[in-house]
């Protein structure tokens, strides 16, 4: 069957552009993928309120499960990228890729339609990739992942240029965790400080602490990111506050530095509001695990794609993804595909956040060979 090709690709990639929702609410989105999945003559179904997932049986139905998997929800923004596309949902726009995912996994489907392949390939149209515990938990719970032998992802990276994929064995994105601090000193007047024990000074001198355990706690060798994100404290100028709040993000890419760091942050937001005289709670969260690819599947995958794209290793990223729970069950790969746009480029969820659309048939053609080659070579299947 003839496919739509690069036009189409564009057409579904700006619908899903307007219709950004966010986490848990994609359901124009959702309505969208459904509508499309089912002109195919194809039965997508609802393991969760707004997931769309859909199997497709080759010709020959006897064979493995493969995994395809795109996320779905957008970010709480109000879009300022100029596009005409854009948003029509106020204040939450796609600033991260995800319509270019679903539009390359409805291209996918699209270049799968002749059925010329044995086995299964699942569309797994994943919500709520945006916001811990993520979407990826539920549908595992729902057993959409019960005996596949491959799982498959990518995410576009605005950094690097149309016809680059990012490939990497072991280690790709990091652990990405949150922590909270909750500072409860003794509030009084302005001009009375000896009086008082001053939340925001104690939040001031714990945020300058926490920077230090990167540089003086950790090996140079190790990539770990620290970063206080907000703090809150006080009501008027002439009031010293009694309670002030810290919230921020921990990056690691091995377990033992994730508890190295966890134990850092708390022992030090608890001694420096010790030393003032107040009390420090520090509660920490942790988030997605580190996305781990597969050895095997990388270098198979890779060699697939060499005729097409510029294949290299990247470095290991500090973001977060829960594409990582797939493949804590299930072998597979997570790869990066260079989108960045003509003229100046924004980062990842920034307002004025644009991708290069040429870079979506090369997507698909990286998934449909993914998908074909993994039907017929499935990974050895894990022992557990």
């Amino acid at each position: 069957m003839a496919t739509g090709g690069a036009e189409q690709l564009v057409t579904w990639r700006r619908d899903l552009h307007r219709l950004a929702e966010l986490a848990h609410e994609e359901v124009e989105t959702a309505q969208y993928l459904e509508q499309q999945l089912r002109a195919w003559g194809l039965d997508p179904r609802r393991p969760t309120p707004t997931s769309v997932v859909a199997d497709m049986e080759g010709s020959d139905g006897a064979g493995p499960l493969v995994v395809l998997r795109a996320d779905m929800d957008g970010l709480p923004l109000t879009e300022d990228s100029g596009e005409p596309f854009s948003s029509t949902h106020p204040g939450i726009m796609h600033a991260c890729g995800h319509d270019g995912h679903m539009a390359i996994l409805l291209g996918t489907a699209e270049r799968l339609l002749a059925r010329d392949f044995a086995g299964t390939v699942r569309l797994l149209f994943q919500p709520a990739e945006e916001r811990p515990p993520g979407g990826a938990v539920e549908l595992i719970a729902a057993g959409e992942l019960q005996g596949a032998r491959a799982v498959l992802g990518l995410h576009l990276q605005a950094g690097w240029p149309v016809g680059w994929v990012g490939l990497k064995p072991g280690p790709l994105m990091a652990y990405s965790d949150r922590f909270h601090i909750r500072i409860h000193g003794r509030g009084g007047h302005g001009s009375e400080p000896q009086s008082t024990q001053d939340a925001v000074v104690i939040a001031a001198e714990t945020v300058m602490s926490l920077q230090t355990i990167v540089s003086r706690r950790v090996p140079p060798s190790e990539t770990v990111v620290v970063t206080s994100g907000t703090i809150t404290a006080g009501q008027t100028f002439n009031i010293i506050a009694e309670t002030a709040e810290i919230t921020g993000t921990v990056r690691t890419f091995a377990r033992d530095l994730q508890a190295q760091v966890e134990e850092e942050i708390r022992r030090r937001a608890t001694h420096i509001a010790a030393i003032y005289g107040a009390v420090a709670e520090c509660e920490y969260l942790p988030g997605y695990p580190a996305v781990i690819n597969d050895p095997v599947v990388v270098e198979e995958w890779a060699r697939l794609l060499e005729d097409v794209a510029t294949v290299e290793q990247p470095p290991a990223m500090p973001q977060g993804e829960d594409f990582a729970y797939y493949l804590q069950k299930v072998p597979g790969a997570f790869l990066w595909l260079g989108a960045a746009p003509a003229g100046d480029g924004h980062p990842h969820h920034s307002p004025h956040f644009r991708i290069h659309e040429d870079a979506l048939p090369l997507g698909v053609t990286v998934m449909e060979r993914g998908a074909r080659h993994f039907l017929a070579h499935p990974p050895a299947q894990r022992t557990r």
